[in-house]
């Protein structure tokens, strides 16, 4: 008979969800601000009181909607419940909060109210709604009550409520959080970098005119020190200014692509120079993910950056670089200085002179509703969740990036000729079809559904292109033909053309340089993809079995096999001795290789879960074999380690691959049998390089072992040939195994030390 059973919950998740995941003070902060923000706030003040002393407090006060007893019971103490999320915070509204614009939540997972718990050890919560004869409700929570016996209940551990008369904050609407018995120091370094990281938390650039949302830090012990200062941006108290980038004035370039709503299916993008439209394309939308997410990049050249340095009080890098925004609200750690999670700097790397970096660029990405597939993780600071709507958003993200790329980077530093020198003699539709082509050219779009542009667009490219290296070039022509020149300028002019010249080279070179690792990027990930597949023959982690359990049953096994294998190499001694018979021989030769399959077996089984169906595969014999050494051999714990520690690699060009049709357990046998000879020969180092030649792939096996003398080079591959105790089969029995793969095997006896067999497979 079946019973209903329930989850139990310990007070170990107050942790888990509050001090643990909220890992930063800052963050924290931030979540609280939201919370205030979702509740309609105008104003949110947080404030630092006897901050110096063992008393501390941080109050954060809002005049938001507030929470009555109920809402203390539905929501605040109903843990991972959002109202926002399930759509029914607005239910409770009065009219007068129906008929303003109201604000897409920032927050829905239900657990920024735990942020309390990474500030400090006590929290006292007073909240009064905005509705009629509201009730002042305050809640006490004590968190260190959750962290004793672990085997308490989270829903055991009480949290204190009282209905008082008045607020003890002279409220009439919002909620107070007072948190006490702080766990962090503060000072006013860290005050002035919380006021600087608040003042990027809300995207004023998309920001409703009438929707008015104020945060003020208050520090009364900072009064004084702020009294001395001129710079509002280092006042710890008072408002906190959020930018605004229009204000700036930049006068520079910039690109703003908006990805409209599902039923338009349109993305715009427009470029814009010194505040004058370059151009503007509508294209179709092929993104399957993305909706309703704007983007906006400044070029920041040293004319922008002395503007913003000059406007901000602060350089451009200290202030951040590429913001993301969903519904109003940051989301960390786009943007911070040190910070890269879109891999702007390592993209530049690759491609200086080519590509713009975080300290070229400054802007924001805003997303807004519906993407329910661009969520931030419940670990605050860690970004967005790594959705293929993430993937696209990040795609889409370098095609704009690149569009500004190719417009200040082509254009500017060395000319691109992207003008049509006869335009002013074409027709009509011969123009139009000219700027088309200017458009593709500048964009590389091939969905564009319309475009527009400036009537001044071959004016304001030749503009740009005024001090390029071709400008320059027809400049100092045009003076040489008029007579009209000095020598000085002249060289100086011709010093400036080899400064440009110089760039485009590199510019050049990066580009041949991308196009090759690109090459090799392919490569790799073709090799990534073999070794996924290779994963079925030979798996990473044991599934299902205890690792020691595992190499205890290869080791019995490889043991027993070696045993048999032993007593078969005396069977064919005597019979050597005793002039064996042929058909006797061949019998034992095929024993024997049954032996050898017993033993790759063995360690088959225990790294790929064998499958019998996979006695033919089709598969790169050169990942094969890299797979299977790396796996059965390398390892400490291999049996091929038993004797002494064998330092074992694998040297390969990147390039080199072979797919061909094999059967696995060939192929093992005979690597078995290569590396059981180097072991017999004391090595203490094997190498395998993999190479070729214009016919062949080339594997070179090669040990620091006794070696080979060059006087028995050829009778090493005759049967039953052994100068040790072995049964002289192994060698034989690879020569047989790849003659089946027109492939060969050779000694090399020009070595020094060790030995060095050389296997070619024809390509």
């Amino acid at each position: 008979m079946s019973e209903k059973l329930q989850f139990r919950i310990s007070s170990a998740l107050k942790n888990i969800i509050g001090s643990d995941l909220i890992n930063d003070d800052f963050i924290a902060v931030f979540e609280l601000v939201k919370n205030a923000y979702d509740a309609h706030a105008t104003r949110v003040k947080v404030s630092f009181v006897d901050i110096y002393s063992d008393n501390g407090k941080i109050i954060i006060k809002d005049n938001g909607k507030g929470m009555n007893y109920n809402d203390l019971i539905d929501k605040w103490l109903f843990v991972a419940y959002s109202a926002k999320k399930e759509g029914t915070e607005e239910e409770s509204y009065s009219y007068r909060d129906k008929i303003k614009d109201k604000r897409i939540y920032a927050g829905a997972k239900g657990i920024g109210r735990f942020s309390c718990d990474r500030l400090g050890h006590e929290l006292y919560l007073e909240t009064i709604k905005d509705e009629p004869n509201a009730k002042v409700e305050t809640l006490l929570t004590l968190w260190d009550k959750f962290d004793g016996d672990i085997k308490d209940e989270f829903v055991n551990i009480s949290v204190l409520h009282q209905t008082i008369s008045k607020s003890n904050y002279n409220q009439e609407v919002g909620t107070v959080l007072e948190i006490s018995n702080l766990k962090s120091e503060w000072n006013r370094t860290k005050f002035l970098q919380l006021k600087d990281a608040l003042a990027k938390l809300i995207n004023p650039n998309t920001q409703n005119e009438d929707d008015e949302f104020k945060i003020v830090i208050d520090v009364i012990e900072e009064i004084e020190k702020d009294n001395q200062e001129n710079n509002n941006r280092k006042k710890v108290n008072g408002e906190v200014e959020n930018l605004i980038f229009e204000t700036l004035d930049l006068k520079t370039t910039k690109i703003v692509s908006k990805i409209e709503n599902k039923e338009s299916g349109i993305i715009e993008t427009s470029l814009f120079e010194g505040g004058k439209l370059i151009y503007r394309i509508r294209e179709l939308n092929t993104l399957s993910n993305l909706f309703n997410i704007e983007y906006v990049i400044y070029f920041l050249n040293t004319s922008a950056k002395n503007t913003f340095t000059r406007r901000m009080g602060l350089h451009s890098i200290d202030y951040g670089h590429i913001f993301i925004y969903k519904n109003g609200l940051r989301i960390y750690p786009y943007g911070n200085r040190y910070e890269d999670p879109l891999k702007m700097d390592n993209r530049k790397a690759q491609g200086y002179n080519r590509y713009l970096g975080t300290r070229e660029v400054i802007g924001y990405v805003a997303i807004e509703e519906p993407n329910d597939d661009l969520r931030e993780t419940s670990s605050r600071g860690d970004g967005i969740i790594k959705t293929n709507a993430y993937l696209e958003l990040v795609d889409w993200f370098y095609t704009t990036l690149r569009r500004l790329e190719k417009y200040v980077i082509d254009i500017t530093s060395w000319g691109s000729d992207l003008s049509n020198d006869d335009f002013i003699l074409l027709e009509s539709n011969e123009k139009q079809l000219a700027i088309k082509e200017l458009i593709n050219n500048l964009t590389k779009s091939e969905k564009i559904d319309s475009f527009e542009v400036s009537p001044e667009i071959f004016k304001l490219l030749e503009g740009k292109q005024e001090k390029s290296a071709k400008s320059t070039l027809a400049e100092i022509s045009k003076k040489l033909d008029d007579n009209d020149f000095s020598k000085e300028d002249i060289l100086k002019s011709i010093k400036s053309v080899e400064h440009k010249i110089d760039k485009l080279k590199e510019i050049k070179d990066e580009a041949e340089n991308e196009a090759l690792e690109k090459l090799i990027e392919n490569e790799e990930l073709s090799e990534e993809l073999n070794r996924e597949i290779a994963k079925n023959l030979f798996a990473q982690s044991l599934v299902g079995t205890e690792t020691e359990e595992l190499l205890s049953l290869q080791h019995q096994i490889v043991h027993t096999a070696g045993n048999v294998s032993f007593f078969l190499d005396e069977l064919i001694r005597s019979i050597n001795e005793n002039k064996p018979k042929e058909e006797l021989i061949e019998n034992i030769k095929d024993i024997s290789f049954e032996v050898q399959r017993i033993l790759s077996a063995s360690r088959y089984v225990t790294k790929a879960g064998f499958n019998k169906d996979a006695e033919k595969i089709t598969e790169d014999i050169v990942q094969f074999i890299n797979e299977y050494i790396e796996n059965i051999y390398i390892p400490s714990k291999s049996f091929i380690h038993q004797e002494r520690q064998i330092e074992i690699s694998i040297k390969k060009m990147k390039s080199i691959k072979k797919e061909m049709k094999f059967r696995p357990f060939e192929i093992t046998v005979a690597l078995d049998n290569l590396f059981t000879n180097s072991r017999k020969a004391k090595s203490s180092k094997i190498e395998l390089i993999w190479n070729k030649d214009n016919n062949n792939l080339i594997l070179t096996f090669r040990d620091n072992g006794y070696g080979i003398p060059s006087e028995i080079s050829e009778k090493i591959f005759n049967f039953g040939y052994t100068q040790t105790n072995g049964s002289g089969i192994g060698l034989y029995m690879i020569r047989n195994l790849l003659e089946k793969y027109n492939s060969t095997i050779e000694v090399n006896t020009k070595i020094n030390l060790g030995a060095e067999f050389i296997i070619k497979i024809p390509l």
